[in-house]
């Protein structure tokens, strides 16, 4: 009995624990913490980044979610790169080209400086005793160096010390160079090396823009936070931008939704980025959340308005919730008139709070219409692409919609021997189909007329049986219609297939277009939210 109490205790306690720990993460995250977005990644990796900031930077790493701020750098504009040969021209670097050449081994002075003032005083004397040449302040692992020069082999380094020794007042030099940990930084408006950064064991180097409330900008883009500089299996380097929650959710609204439309369409978009946001966190190794559509676009502040300040800030730390856990809380550009539940769209029993909702709002005028006329020659090189084997594509219709939305769940195409090929699932229809659709909202006009014995039958009305003795196969087709069962047979056909429908996206979750519609109309953002998520409640992140 006692050994029973005692398992019932442990079990308890380590339920109590894991509730506990749970908490904690959800804690862990609010408008003020820290994320990371991963800008330029694995293929992106890249062997150097070109930064702007108007007031130069502040260098130092990233010590967990804490900046760690080791100097300061004048330099605007300047490109962070790997510790390699470097070609810089204009304002590209490469590993090989024309324009200024910098190479990876340099004379390092054997003297740990008390930061980068006294490195730089360093620097002074040493050119007050007429040295010619690259010297430049180096923080290296927790101290700061003077690294002197630049060479292609460490041979000749080495030959080179004794002439350079002759200006370092005493202080010997050593050969360093091709470090995989460091960082070189270099001046693009006047060619020059200006510093070189590595951050301690266990931390990344990092920088930020110097001066109150600046930001940096690589490539069109601008950001606030810092850029970590991580490292690519293949030795390149990745860029992340480490950023408040709240900036990053003020970088996406405005690429996501139009930062112009009403206020309450803009907060239910922040409540669905931040949700979204948070319950995808990881999918990346390095850092949180990408930037691009395969997360959520982010390009940082260019786009910021006021009102989207207000949406980020009037909703701070709300999430969506679905029996107590933040949802992923997708979303999309326009339904076409009926949102579709995210099991007939990605299959399985995944995120019941998305099912099919009837979407009113969207104005007509504004939402995305299509409509795609193409032959059976087109359909049969797209039938060929999809491995279908049917040969010539002879027909093509919707044979399955689902209900109650009317959204396609599959589309047939027909071989001129019978056999036939189905696309199941309402993005897969989607997906194949996209040369010609738009969303999975609409018909399929035009095509073989289809005939029983009694005349011509309208598509979408057909019962197809395939069981119990009745055949579907090769060109034997049987259909019931009002007067039973029906021998099937195909009419003369222009040839032609005409796609035609409305919306845009995948149909899960908010309707972008709707919730401007619903906004326009005085619903506000938490209406708009219940409307377009299923059995859902609004909380705060403490809440959780």
């Amino acid at each position: 009995m006692k050994r029973r109490i005692h398992k019932l205790l442990f079990f308890f306690i380590l339920l109590t624990l894991c509730s506990f720990s749970t908490g904690l993460r959800a804690a862990a995250y609010s408008d003020e913490g820290m994320i990371r977005v991963g800008l330029s990644y694995s293929r992106g990796a890249q062997l150097s980044f070109n930064a702007l900031a108007e007031e130069g930077y502040e260098l130092g790493y990233f010590d967990g979610d804490t900046f760690v701020k080791v100097g300061r750098l004048s330099n605007r504009y300047v490109a962070f790169c790997r510790d390699t040969t470097l070609s810089v021209h204009g304002n590209t670097v490469s590993a090989t080209g024309s324009g200024t050449v910098f190479k990876p081994y340099h004379l390092e002075v054997a003297y740990d400086f008390g930061g980068k003032a006294d490195a730089e005083d360093f620097i002074d004397r040493v050119l007050e005793a007429g040295y010619e040449g690259e010297i430049f302040p180096a923080y290296l692992r927790g101290v700061w160096r003077v690294r002197i020069e630049h060479y292609s082999t460490p041979e000749y380094a080495s030959a080179d010390a004794d002439r350079v020794r002759a200006f370092t007042q005493g202080a010997d030099v050593t050969v360093v160079g091709l470090e995989e940990d460091v960082i070189t930084v270099v001046d693009l408006n006047s060619p020059s090396l200006v510093a070189e950064l590595a951050a301690p064991a266990g931390c990344t180097p990092a920088v930020r823009a110097a001066g109150e409330g600046n930001t940096l900008k690589n490539g069109q883009y601008y950001y606030n936070g810092a850029f970590e500089f991580t490292r690519h299996s293949s030795g390149s380097l990745n860029l992340v931008n480490t950023v408040s929650l709240a900036d990053y959710i003020k970088g996406v609204l405005p690429y996501e939704m139009d930062g112009s439309w009403p206020l309450e369409a803009l907060k239910a978009q922040a409540l669905c980025a931040r949700s979204y946001l948070l319950s995808n966190m990881g999918r990346h190794s390095g850092f949180d959340i990408c930037s691009s559509t395969h997360c959520q676009v982010y390009y940082g502040t260019e786009k910021e308005t006021e009102s989207v300040r207000r949406a980020v800030e009037e909703t701070m730390d709300e999430v969506i919730t679905y029996e107590g856990k933040i949802i992923g809380a997708y979303f999309f550009s326009s339904s076409g008139g009926y949102t579709e539940s995210a099991k007939n769209v990605w299959g399985g029993n995944t995120a019941p709070y998305c099912a099919a909702v009837p979407d009113p709002f969207e104005n007509p005028d504004s939402i995305t219409h299509f409509s795609t006329t193409v032959n059976r020659t087109q359909l049969t090189s797209l039938a060929s692409y999809l491995g279908a084997g049917i040969g010539q594509v002879v027909d093509c219709y919707v044979s399955e919609y689902t209900e109650p939305a009317h959204n396609v769940y599959a589309v047939t195409l027909v071989g001129e021997s019978g056999k036939t090929y189905t696309v199941k699932g309402c993005d897969n229809v989607r997906i194949k189909f996209s040369s010609y659709v738009k969303s999975p909202r609409f018909d399929i006009l035009s095509g073989t007329p289809l005939y029983a014995d009694d005349g011509q039958l309208p598509r979408g009305e057909l019962a197809v049986v395939t069981e119990d003795g009745l055949d579907h196969v090769e060109d034997r087709f049987y259909v019931i219609d009002k007067n039973g069962i029906e021998r099937l047979t195909r009419g003369d056909s222009d040839g032609t297939f005409t796609f035609v429908g409305s919306g845009f996206g995948h149909n899960v979750g908010m309707s972008q277009y709707g919730a401007r519609g619903m906004a326009e109309q005085g619903y506000t953002y938490r209406e708009i939210i219940h409307h377009y998520f299923t059995d859902v409640e609004i909380m705060t992140l403490d809440e959780l």
